[in-house]
């Protein structure tokens, strides 16, 4: 079994629809306890009319309490993406750095479009996780 792996999170089209980092655009459960190394993103088209392209990775611990989002960032700043199929990284936040079996990575954006345009198509995020 290999020491990483990596989570990849994905979305045809993202636009600001409820306001920044509010919608959720995908998920993937974490298979296997581990420290986040890494995050990448990219999208091959990104709106001509925006000013703010930002990518964020939340992490949602397994079997929150109903009703609750007691979701947060795993970056230091959110990943800003300032050129069509150019990949960016991030920073990994030391605080949320580990991940359990069960969690969930979830992409989210912010940009300055008009919500109901999209500002990336094809939008792609990946995490790298050191399995323990």
């Amino acid at each position: 079994m290999p020491d990483r792996y990596a989570l990849s999170l994905h979305t045809s089209l993202a636009s600001n629809t409820g306001g920044p980092f509010i919608s959720t655009w995908d998920r993937a459960v974490v298979p296997s306890t581990g420290t986040l190394r890494t995050a990448y993103a990219t999208a091959s088209t990104i709106a001509s009319n925006t000013t703010v392209n930002r990518v964020e990775i939340y992490r949602q611990p397994d079997a929150p309490a109903g009703g609750s989002n007691t979701a947060t960032t795993i970056l230091v700043d959110p990943i800003t993406l300032s050129n069509t199929n150019a990949s960016s990284s991030g920073t990994i936040r030391a605080a949320n750095a580990r991940v359990t079996a069960g969690d969930q990575l979830q992409l989210r954006t912010d940009m300055s479009n008009v919500a109901s345009q999209p500002g990336f198509l094809d939008l792609r995020a990946t995490i790298e996780i050191e399995r323990d």
